[in-house]
Formats: C-alpha cells, structure tokens, sequence
C-alpha cells in the first residue's frame, strides 16, 4: 500500500478558561485534515455522498476529555491541474488536557495543544501541516484574558509513538501524530502584588525584631515565631492555586527561602543567649548586617533570574511569531499583517471601553464549516 500524506489545519475560534490545577483547557477548534485520492482525478461531477465509501485516515484527538457530538462533513476539492484532494471538516467543543510545565510560574507560558493521531500506522500515512491553507486563532475571542496573555500564532509538529493497546498485533508498531497548539503567556501580576511582595514585606519584617532588647528573648523568639506561621500560610495559599506536583516553581523556592530565613533568624535569637554578655552586643550587631546583607543579595539573584527568563522566553516567542507571519504572508498575500495589526489595536480599544472582545466578520473569527 502506498504511504498517505494527510495535511492537518486546525483554526482555534475560541480559547475558554485554562485551568492550572487540572491541567486542562476549553475550546472550540475547527479541524480539517486534507489528502489526495487519485482515483477521482479529474471526476469533478462526482457526488460527495460516496466519499465514505473511499480510503481515510480515521483521525482522532487524543487529549480530549469531554466534547458535544462532532458533525465530520467531507467534500471533494480539485486542483487545476484536476488532481483529486478529498477533505474532511469537523468542529470540536470541550475540554482539552494539557500537561502544564510550571518550573518558572508564576512567570510561565504554556503550550495549549491539540493532539491529533490516527488507528493506523505509520507505514500508511504521515501527517504534515497543510501548507495551502494558514492555520490560525481568534485571540479576539479569548476568555482568560485577565490572567493569560494569549499569543496570535499557531505551531505544528508531527511525530511518530508507539500505542500499547493497538489492534495491531505487532506492539511495536508506530503510529503517526501531530502536534497543533497555541502559546499562552500568564500574566503574573496577581502572584507578584499578593504573594511575592507582601511575602517579601513578611520576611523584611524579621529584621524589627533585632529592635526588641537582647535581654527579652521571649519577645523576639515570639515576633519570629508570628512571622514564621505567617510564611505558612501563604505556602498554603500558592498551592490552592497549583497542581500536586513533584518539584518546586519558581514561587515555591521564592517561598521556602524566605521561610528558611525566617527560620535562620529565629534561631540566631535562640542561639545568642548561649554568648557571653560582653560578646552579644558585638555579635548581634554583625549578625543583623550579615542577614541584611545575604537577603538583599537573595533578592537581587531572584529578580535577575526572572528578568532573564522573562528575556528568553520572549525572544523564543518573537521568533516563532516571525516564522509564522512570513508563513501567513507567503499564503494570504502581503496585506495580512496590516489587518491583523488594525484588529489587534481595534481590540484594545474595546478592552479599555469595556466592550466586547469579539470581531464579527474578521477572517480569523468566521467558522469555516457550515455546521
């Protein structure tokens, strides 16, 4: 049998909420996968009603976990050399999981994909992103704005896996897939002004207490103690809004070093009974600057590891954005930039005047099935 090249297009026309503990996504995606059929070239009275009764890649979306009934309509299309493209047009509405990649948040950017394999193997067909047709996402129609920031470009990877349940006899038989998804940046604004700032101003706190008399240790011991509990509290909170995940994030190391310092603190006030009278005033004072010292340092490596971050990933995103626009440009034409340009400055304008953020009538807003 001759190896089939099936080219995948999926246009995102709405991207829901994205949610970070359950590692999943809601969206309407428009899916159509394309592929030739020599044995109707030139056959361009043929009825499209027949076209079951031909060969196809008996396609199937991996990740997702719960849609409304999918329509699948296929027609038949010609090149105008009369070469025979036969494709297929589906709509899915659900919920999509996603594994999320959360070492840097809450200064991450998450891949939202649609995973796309066939029931048959490799040596039949290989998927290819169609290089025909663009495609794209409606980022007018996002609806967790107010904490992603979601980026106007579509990426595909295909790729080859070996299924354990196949009806395959052979086990280690490869199966084709493809990759399509969209970036998403989170927009971290939140965490920083409620959990790293305030977490900060806890653990600067810290330092008032070296104000209280060597003499009272018990008041010091408890002030530590206060700001200690205090720490936990906002660990508990940051893991609310987390996954159970087996390493820390970025704002978990944030967290647990502020808690340590806390921590070395109170014990320096528990510790320096155990020094003479004569030692202690010396002692503590060079304590109180080895701590301020060592935390203003901490804070300087921690906002230069998220600025480099923050750096990388946009270069990262930048470059992909650029591969993707001169693909756009090369198939819609050299005007494409320009109107997408004027939609993205028509949708802040709605955003600051509180309307809506849909484009009725745009190109990348139209659902291109008749459902």
């Amino acid at each position: 049998m001759v190896k089939r090249t099936v080219y995948i297009r999926v246009v995102f026309l709405k991207v829901g909420e994205i949610d970070t503990v359950k590692e999943k996504y809601f969206a309407d995606v428009f899916v159509q996968a394309r592929w030739r059929e020599p044995a109707l070239d030139h056959s361009q009275h043929f009825e499209n009603s027949n076209l079951n009764d031909y060969w196809g890649p008996k396609i199937s979306v991996q990740n997702v976990i719960d849609s409304k009934k999918k329509k699948v309509l296929k027609e038949l299309n010609f090149t105008p050399n009369g070469e025979a493209f036969i494709t297929e047009k589906r709509k899915i509405s659900g919920h999509f999981s996603e594994k999320l990649e959360l070492m840097d948040f809450p200064f991450d950017h998450q891949y939202l994909n649609l995973i796309i394999t066939s029931e048959l193997p490799a040596t039949d067909l290989e998927f290819q992103e169609d290089k025909d047709e663009l495609s794209t996402i409606n980022v007018s129609c996002f609806v967790d704005v107010q904490e992603w920031s979601l980026c106007d470009y579509v990426s595909s990877v295909p790729y080859t896996e070996s299924k354990v349940f196949s009806q395959k006899r052979n086990v280690n038989t490869k199966f084709p897939g493809i990759s399509v998804g969209c970036c998403a940046v989170r927009r971290a604004g939140f965490f920083v002004w409620n959990v790293i700032v305030i977490m900060t101003l806890i653990c600067v706190t810290s330092f008032a207490t070296f104000a209280v008399s060597r003499k009272n240790t018990e008041n010091r011991l408890g002030l530590s103690i206060t700001l200690m509990l205090t720490a936990v509290t906002f660990r508990l909170t940051t893991n609310a809004n987390l996954p159970k995940i087996s390493y820390h994030t970025r704002l978990d190391k944030f967290i647990l070093a502020n808690m340590f310092f806390n921590w070395l603190v109170t014990a320096w006030h528990a510790v320096i009974t155990r020094f003479d009278d004569d030692l202690q005033a010396t002692i503590d004072i060079w304590a109180f600057l080895v701590f301020l010292i060592g935390y203003g340092l901490f804070l300087v490596v921690f906002v230069s590891l998220v600025l480099i971050t923050y750096v990388l990933r946009n270069n990262e995103l930048q470059s992909k954005l650029k591969i993707y626009e001169e693909k756009a440009e090369k198939l819609l034409g050299g005007h494409w930039k320009d109107s997408r340009s004027k939609e993205q400055v028509g949708i802040t304008n709605r955003r600051r005047a509180g309307l809506s953020y849909a484009t009725p009538g745009t190109a990348s807003a139209v659902y291109p099935m008749d459902t």
